[in-house]
């Protein structure tokens, strides 16, 4: 495994991971139909403007064939993360890939100087809320409400230091 800074090079193929993660984990969470629709490109415009305006960095994982099958897109300000998107490839998850690309993004946000990392999930998504449970994230009790389609969905925001 490799995790590194993401490049243009990889917006593709980066939104085609989120896009198949999606498609998977939010399975019987989100409207189908919406989920359906998704297409592979979804997210290229926005990884593109972030990219060109530095308003957000992407962290990747590859595998041991230099595939990439993990992302994780972020947002700063002051010394504050936003993890936006933290996503695999479906047939990864289990296997130890998700924890090896948070300790590289903690890692990455260390050096950048961060002291917080701040992120919401769908309040029904119980893998990921597990997931940032065991990766020391704890509620915030603050809950945001999001337009999916033509579904609306609360998202619960959780926070973590980083040490």
């Amino acid at each position: 495994m490799k995790i590194r800074i993401a490049e243009y090079g990889d917006i593709n193929t980066i939104s085609c991971v989120l896009a198949a993660s999606w498609k998977s984990a939010y399975r019987g969470i989100v409207n189908d139909d919406y989920l359906d629709r998704l297409k592979d490109d979804h997210w290229v415009d926005f990884l593109t403007t972030g990219f060109d305006n530095g308003d957000h960095f992407a962290m990747i994982l590859e595998d041991d064939q230099h595939i990439i099958v993990g992302a994780a897109i972020l947002r700063g300000e002051r010394n504050i993360a936003n993890l936006i998107s933290f996503y695999l490839l479906p047939e990864k998850i289990g296997h130890g890939f998700g924890h090896a690309l948070y300790s590289g993004v903690e890692d990455e946000l260390r050096n950048r100087g961060f002291r917080k990392c701040v992120l919401d999930v769908l309040g029904h998504n119980k893998r990921a809320i597990l997931f940032y449970k065991k990766h020391g994230f704890t509620s915030t009790d603050e809950v945001i409400k999001t337009t999916l389609g033509n579904g609306e969905y609360f998202c619960n925001v959780y926070e973590k230091r980083v040490r």
